[in-house]
């Protein structure tokens, strides 16, 4: 795996960063345990210096944050930025639960992009994949809006899909779909389950 480096902060808080292993190791993911480990002990210190709360029972305590920014990087490049009103940390199965989440892969030379909002959202601090749900909008490079109940982001393979219906709005045409997978660093977009022209579509179907 390329090197990468994951950051975590809240309001009022400095930056707590962990990083990957460097290209060469023997098993990639097996510098990954000391990094959540890391990353979940500054969360650990980070809610008891502003006085977050820690709820749940002693085998998997959740931790409480507001306004917080998570970002998972490689290299220079920052490759997913979630921010969140509210987030839940699960710290024994190294999980997030977001509540109000704005989530952005940025554009780069040879790579494309995607934005997205929703009510909701679950990120896996191990693999960085994240899954959005619950009025779920967002764009792709830029210019193709979309909508559905749910999409998800495999980190690994730069990849945003779902199967549950969409609604695409591109060039002031919208039109219903059975999902899409959208290949980010190709910047390859295919629509699943066939396509159908929305006629005059009224405000509620716009993405």
């Amino acid at each position: 795996m390329s090197k990468g480096s994951r950051a975590c902060e809240s309001s009022g808080s400095s930056e707590t960063t962990a990083t990957e292993p460097q290209d060469g190791a023997a098993d990639p993911g097996a510098g990954f345990g000391p990094c959540r480990r890391l990353l979940l002990l500054c969360l650990a210190v980070l809610a008891a210096t502003l006085g977050l709360t820690a709820t749940g029972s002693a085998e998997s305590p959740m931790l409480h944050v507001d306004r917080m920014t998570f970002v998972a990087s490689r290299g220079a490049a920052n490759e997913l930025v979630l921010t969140a009103d509210k987030a839940r940390f699960d710290t024994d199965g190294e999980r997030v639960f977001l509540d109000v989440v704005h989530a952005v892969v940025e554009p780069a030379s040879d790579s494309g992009s995607f934005e997205i909002r929703c009510d909701e959202g679950e990120l896996d601090i191990a693999t960085n994949d994240f899954e959005a749900r619950g009025n779920v909008r967002g764009r792709t490079d830029g210019s193709r809006a979309f909508r559905a109940p749910w999409v998800k982001y495999d980190h690994e393979q730069g990849m945003l899909f779902t199967n549950a219906p969409v609604l695409i709005s591109e060039d002031l045409i919208t039109y219903r779909g059975g999902g899409f997978q959208y290949f980010v660093r190709e910047r390859r977009f295919k629509l699943l389950g066939g396509a159908s022209v929305v006629q005059q579509p009224d405000e509620a179907e716009q993405p």
